[in-house]
């Protein structure tokens, strides 16, 4: 499917008619704000099932799909319906966790199973 060109970064849209899963890709700069360092261009994935949030499997199934297992979570959205995923495009930096996760407490639904933290300001 071509890219679609919209607010920010142009972006693919991607379906899984079988499991209903779907899937908005791109590769995004993220930006600095509240000080924090440019580190380049970011794999960016957001998944959901049906228009609804997706299980963890199911987004570990989809990460796979992508060959970006080693992307993580990081959601802002409360009780969001898309999960987001993020994995810098240069290897040294796979596994960089943003500072958020430890300086905004985290918000748990679905019994554990889904994170979020309120959006920094």
């Amino acid at each position: 499917m071509p890219s679609l060109a919209g607010p920010g970064f142009p972006y693919e849209v991607w379906a899984h008619d079988d499991s209903g899963l779907g899937v908005i890709s791109a590769v995004e700069v993220a930006s600095e704000g509240a000080g924090l360092p440019v580190l380049g261009p970011a794999f960016h994935l957001s998944v959901s099932a049906f228009g609804e949030r997706c299980s963890s499997a199911d987004a570990l199934w989809t990460l796979g799909q992508f060959g970006l297992t080693d992307a993580l979570e990081d959601n802002h959205v409360p009780s969001g319906k898309v999960r987001h995923f993020w994995r810098y495009v240069a290897d040294n930096l796979s596994g960089y966790e943003c500072p958020c996760v430890d300086s905004e407490p985290a918000i748990r639904e679905d019994k554990g199973d889904f994170v979020w933290r309120g959006a920094p300001r």
